[in-house]
């Protein structure tokens, strides 16, 4: 016999009616059943992402790790709760000491012990650590999906379904193979929780019931991994919506909407309180609720034009989530729309792509209005879609256009509707062979493009090949591996001297034959970049501090990039500073040096300079003090350096020539 509600998806029938599990219990058929399928879960995404294990620090890591000494010296652990994330970076704006505390944990997990204790951190730490962590939260945020979506559905199916979907989707890749990624995932993992957690809690009638008071720290924990977790209340709001729109009372009759409405807001007034709460905290951190205007992506765009950027860009989203081919690091105009179609950046609402992402937004909210007017379990996906995804949106300043790792908490929406579709089709006989083998061939497809996907975040040069290879109109794809290029040769030079310093002669001379390779790519890409982009500061600075650190430097060549670099005005300012400090490096390493000239260049980087570029532009003046005799000088910039940061091992290696020079033990 059929209830009298309307339910699309009818929960499996147990092999005997006194096994069915209830809603708000835990009897053991559900965790036997569910058992097997944390089991295949755990066991497909350790498969799946386990060549994610030797990749290195790529990309963005290099900013947000690898240059972020907060995360590298334990002593520093609680400090990590009352500064930016990177501390050295504060105009970003960006408050998540969550995940600055785990990378700190994988950092003294993965730090070998060296005699080579002046290598940076780079050499010094092991990355499969870092990537085992990225693997854990991506299967914790996967199962966490998994009860999200059996206490939603009321279907094992549906939910082991999508909880498939979610864990292949190789929109997923950036946010668990490249390790900066973090930020979404552990977000997403405990967004999640606090749902299972409120809905565990539905039935109690005491507001502060543990699981309750659990949902909330999940709530704060979310905060403190990306801020976007601001969207978990609404979410809450739609949770309730959803269940008081599917609940039944003896007499068959719904709870009444303004009682429903006002126990739904009382629940979500400690989610009210600890957002004030973390907002407290991040302006007393930051300074700033918000970003700072010069952090937001269009802040020079009028609201129109804003708003038409992301119509279009809207459609690249739709094409990520529903046929991930083709993919990217980067996101800039001109952005892919589909295949060969590219879009500009839209100057308002008169264009064509702009008009065909509102179409498409139309479209969406006519499904969505239709899924809510027929009570279908449709209805949770689509309406929690735009919900976590207003934050990408730019209607509110952000920081960024669009990335594959935004779609991460977002993409969990398409998981449950492809979850909600296999198990109605399953329902129908006739479409139960078809829907297995259409669901089977989405699964493998996406295995696939993720595992192979994985391989592309292996390096920064792999990276940035494959985007050259795949988005041939990629902006700044010259530029980004022209630099990964440089890296690449840089790492290469210091393997070269460890292993000469070894005694093993044949490995320096491989690493060092290496390092002249990736030199000379660079400075080819490089030349692409400058030719195709000549009023871009950041392609001059990369090219004229590769030829200042080239196996043979040409200073001539360096010098004269640099100088037309300057000519345009740009919009990284920041970028001509460091080149100030690439001019005095230039002149001091001429024969014989132009010592004033360099001190003069020195001087006018350290003045604008902050963080770690501010400590080595300070070195730099502190040699150019000590090549002209100006002992005293030099040791005072010293001494500032080390109050900056104690650490500088440069400035320590400086400071203590300085002393022996004194006291005549060196000449």
């Amino acid at each position: 016999m059929k209830p009298s509600g309307k339910v699309i998806i009818q929960p499996n029938a147990p092999s005997k009616p006194s096994q069915t599990p209830q809603e708000g219990e835990a009897p053991l058929y559900f965790f036997k059943t569910t058992r097997r399928q944390i089991y295949a879960l755990i066991i497909f995404n350790l498969l799946l992402f386990i060549n994610t294990l030797p990749n290195r620090f790529t990309y963005d890591d290099m900013e947000y790790i690898v240059g972020n000494a907060s995360i590298q010296n334990p002593a520093k652990i609680l400090k990590l709760f009352a500064e930016p994330y990177p501390p050295h970076r504060p105009n970003l704006s960006l408050y998540r000491p969550i995940v600055s505390l785990t990378y700190l944990l994988d950092w003294c997990r993965s730090l070998r012990p060296s005699e080579f204790a002046d290598m940076n951190f780079n050499d010094r730490a092991e990355t499969p650590f870092f990537h085992l962590t990225n693997i854990l939260i991506h299967i914790g945020t996967v199962l966490a999906l998994l009860f999200l979506a059996r206490r939603l559905l009321g279907s094992e199916r549906a939910a082991f379904a999508a909880a498939l979907i979610f864990s292949a989707h190789p929109v997923h890749v950036e946010a668990v193979a490249s390790l900066v990624g973090r930020a979404e995932s552990l977000c997403a993992f405990f967004f999640l929780l606090s749902l299972v957690a409120h809905i565990g809690a539905r039935k109690e009638k005491r507001l502060f019931a543990p699981l309750r008071i659990l949902s909330w720290f999940f709530f704060a924990a979310s905060l403190m991994s990306k801020e976007t977790a601001v969207t978990l209340p609404p979410a809450i709001l739609l949770t309730d919506w959803f269940f008081w729109l599917r609940q039944k009372d003896d007499g068959g009759e719904r709870e009444n909407f303004l009682l429903f409405a006002k126990n739904a807001i009382i629940r979500l007034l400690p989610f009210t309180a600890v957002f004030i709460l973390y907002l407290i905290i991040r302006l007393k951190v930051l300074g700033v609720i918000g970003i700072n205007p010069d952090g937001w992506y269009f802040w020079k765009e009028t609201t129109a034009q804003r708003l038409a950027a992301m119509s279009a860009g809207s459609l690249a989203y739709w094409r990520l989530l529903t046929l991930p081919v083709a993919m990217s690091p980067d996101y800039n105009f001109p952005v892919r729309i589909w295949g060969p179609f590219w879009a500009q950046q839209p100057g308002g609402f008169l264009n064509g792509w702009a008009l065909a992402g509102v179409a498409v937004g139309f479209l969406y909210a006519a499904l969505a209005y239709r899924a809510v007017k027929n009570k279908s379990a449709l209805a949770y996906p689509l309406i929690f879609f735009p919900i976590v995804m207003f934050p990408f949106s730019n209607i509110m300043p952000f920081g960024d256009f669009i990335a594959e790792r935004f779609l991460y908490l977002p993409s969990v929406s398409v998981s449950l509707a492809a979850g909600i579709f296999y198990a109605r089709a399953h329902q129908k006989m006739k479409w139960r062979k078809w829907a297995f083998g259409v669901f089977c061939f989405l699964v493998i497809f996406y295995s696939i493009r993720t595992y192979m996907r994985n391989l592309n975040w292996r390096s920064g040069v792999a990276l940035w090949e494959a985007e050259l290879r795949l988005n041939p109109r990629s902006a700044g794809r010259y530029s980004a591996l022209g630099a990964e290029y440089s890296l690449a040769r840089r790492e290469n030079i210091v393997n070269g001297n460890i292993w000469r310093e070894r005694g093993d002669f044949k490995k320096a001379a491989h690493y060092l034959e290496l390092a002249r390779y990736y030199e000379a790519q660079a400075i080819k890409t490089l030349e692409l970049a400058m030719k195709e982009d000549p009023q871009t500061l950041q392609n001059y600075y990369n090219y004229s501090g590769l030829c200042v650190e080239m196996l043979e430097p040409d200073l001539d060549r360096a010098e004269q990039f640099l100088m037309e670099g300057l000519r345009y005005s740009g919009t990284l300012g920041e970028v001509r500073y460091v080149m100030y400090y690439y001019i005095g490096l230039i002149n001091l390493k001429r024969v014989p040096p132009r010592l004033e000239t360099a001190l003069d260049f020195f001087h006018k980087s350290a003045n604008r300079l902050k963080g770690r570029q501010l400590l080595i532009a300070m070195n730099g003046a502190a040699s150019a003090y000590a090549f002209m005799g100006r002992y005293d000088e030099c040791y005072q910039t010293l001494r500032k350096i080390l109050a900056i940061e104690p650490a500088d091992i440069l400035a320590c290696r400086r400071l203590r020539l300085l002393r022996h020079k004194s006291e005549g033990l060196i000449e």
